[in-house]
């Protein structure tokens, strides 16, 4: 009887090479995208697994682990990537003309654009249903703060002794419920987003003499 013993090699691991420099960044953006289309298309928090988002973005379960520490953390990852895709939309609209009167008008139609757009990714920004630690979200006091820079504006320009913030609060309010409106209820015969534009512009006085 032979006694030779078979002997089994084992393949050596090749090391998986190092993302260059700005990859991993972009593994981290489109696995936030990947949640956001996860949202957009189901209409829920809920649809973000860890699993399905990897199954979307095209990788493992193990390479989000590498960007997220867990569920929690990815749905923080993409509440700011939702608030810095409608943050720079806003901003776009803002610098698109000098005279304030026109800027604001943009953001509204840029607003309301967005979240009747992107339905999902805008209910990801007023959610309740992410944890985001201590404080508000940056890219939303950002986004807020935009307003109230384009309000101090038009109130400059009009001599308007109020408050910049609180015309701003006004203002989001009246915008919100108007997206909320059409959105929640499209079959209604609702004005022209420009019309209801216009009448927050002259009930709040944000109008040119």
């Amino acid at each position: 009887m032979s006694t030779d013993k078979i002997v089994t090699v084992a393949t050596p691991t090749v090391p998986r090479r190092r993302s260059p420099r700005g990859e991993g960044d972009t593994l981290r953006t489109d696995l936030v995208e990947a949640a956001a289309d996860l949202i957009a298309e189901h209409g829920e928090m809920e649809a973000v697994s860890l699993r399905a988002v990897a199954r979307r973005a095209g990788v493992s379960p193990t390479a989000v682990y590498r960007h997220f520490d867990d569920h929690v953390e990815l749905l923080r990852g993409t509440v700011e990537h939702c608030w810095s895709t409608f943050f720079d939309q806003l901003g776009t609209a803002y610098a698109s003309s000098d005279d304030p009167f026109t800027a604001f008008r943009a953001m509204g139609d840029a607003y309301v654009a967005y979240a009747l757009e992107h339905p999902g990714q805008y209910r990801v920004l007023f959610s309740d249903k992410v944890d985001l630690g201590d404080g508000d979200s940056p890219g939303g006091l950002a986004a807020f703060q935009l307003l109230v820079d384009a309000v101090g504006r038009m109130l400059h320009e009009l001599d308007d002794s109020r408050d910049p913030f609180f015309v701003a609060v006004q203002v989001h309010t009246w915008i919100h419920g108007i997206v909320d409106l059409c959105g929640s209820h499209p079959s209604m015969p609702w004005p022209g987003t420009a019309d209801l534009l216009d009448g927050l512009s002259a009930a709040l006085g944000l109008q040119r003499p």
